[in-house]
Protein backbone atom coordinates (compact mmCIF):
# COMPACT_ATOMS: atom_id res chain seq x y z
CA UNK A 1 0.00 0.00 0.00
CA UNK A 2 1.44 3.45 -0.77
CA UNK A 3 1.32 6.42 1.26
CA UNK A 4 0.12 9.73 -0.56
CA UNK A 5 1.54 12.82 -0.03
CA UNK A 6 -0.39 13.99 2.97
CA UNK A 7 1.67 11.07 4.75
CA UNK A 8 5.15 11.84 3.23
CA UNK A 9 5.71 15.59 4.60
CA UNK A 10 5.71 16.32 7.89
CA UNK A 11 2.60 17.32 8.82
CA UNK A 12 2.73 17.36 12.53
CA UNK A 13 4.89 20.59 12.20
CA UNK A 14 3.04 23.62 12.74
CA UNK A 15 4.87 26.60 13.48
CA UNK A 16 4.07 28.61 16.07
CA UNK A 17 2.26 32.22 15.85
CA UNK A 18 5.43 33.92 16.68
CA UNK A 19 7.63 32.14 14.28
CA UNK A 20 4.92 32.70 11.58
CA UNK A 21 4.75 36.39 12.93
CA UNK A 22 8.28 36.45 12.14
CA UNK A 23 8.39 35.37 8.97
CA UNK A 24 5.30 37.71 8.19
CA UNK A 25 7.59 40.63 8.86
CA UNK A 26 10.80 39.71 7.76
CA UNK A 27 8.99 39.20 4.51
CA UNK A 28 7.81 42.92 4.61
CA UNK A 29 11.34 44.16 5.78
CA UNK A 30 12.58 42.56 2.88
CA UNK A 31 10.24 43.97 0.56
CA UNK A 32 10.85 47.41 1.66
CA UNK A 33 14.67 47.22 1.79
CA UNK A 34 14.43 46.15 -1.58
CA UNK A 35 12.30 49.24 -2.72
CA UNK A 36 14.19 51.64 -1.44
CA UNK A 37 17.56 50.08 -2.94
CA UNK A 38 15.94 49.96 -6.25
CA UNK A 39 14.69 53.67 -5.77
CA UNK A 40 18.14 54.41 -4.46
CA UNK A 41 19.81 52.89 -7.56
CA UNK A 42 16.94 54.28 -10.07
CA UNK A 43 17.83 58.34 -8.69
CA UNK A 44 22.01 57.34 -9.02
CA UNK A 45 21.77 55.65 -12.28
CA UNK A 46 19.56 56.95 -14.29
CA UNK A 47 21.54 60.37 -14.50
CA UNK A 48 24.01 58.42 -15.22
CA UNK A 49 22.74 56.92 -17.94
CA UNK A 50 21.49 59.92 -19.70
CA UNK A 51 24.81 60.66 -19.41
CA UNK A 52 26.32 58.07 -20.98
CA UNK A 53 24.21 58.73 -23.58
CA UNK A 54 24.71 62.26 -24.10
CA UNK A 55 28.59 61.21 -24.58
CA UNK A 56 28.03 58.28 -26.86
CA UNK A 57 26.00 60.91 -29.34
CA UNK A 58 28.71 63.34 -29.14
CA UNK A 59 31.25 60.53 -29.87
CA UNK A 60 29.23 59.44 -32.86
CA UNK A 61 28.39 62.58 -33.99
CA UNK A 62 32.23 64.10 -33.99
CA UNK A 63 33.38 60.51 -35.45
CA UNK A 64 30.40 61.00 -38.70
CA UNK A 65 31.89 64.86 -39.29
CA UNK A 66 35.03 63.63 -39.22
CA UNK A 67 34.36 60.78 -41.53
CA UNK A 68 32.59 62.93 -44.06
CA UNK A 69 35.16 65.33 -43.82
CA UNK A 70 37.89 63.23 -44.89
CA UNK A 71 35.82 61.17 -47.74
CA UNK A 72 35.39 63.94 -49.59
Amino acid sequence: MTQDNRHNRKSSFTPSPAHTALRRTARVMAVIIGAVVGLVLMVILKPICRGVGWVISLISAVVIIFWLITKF
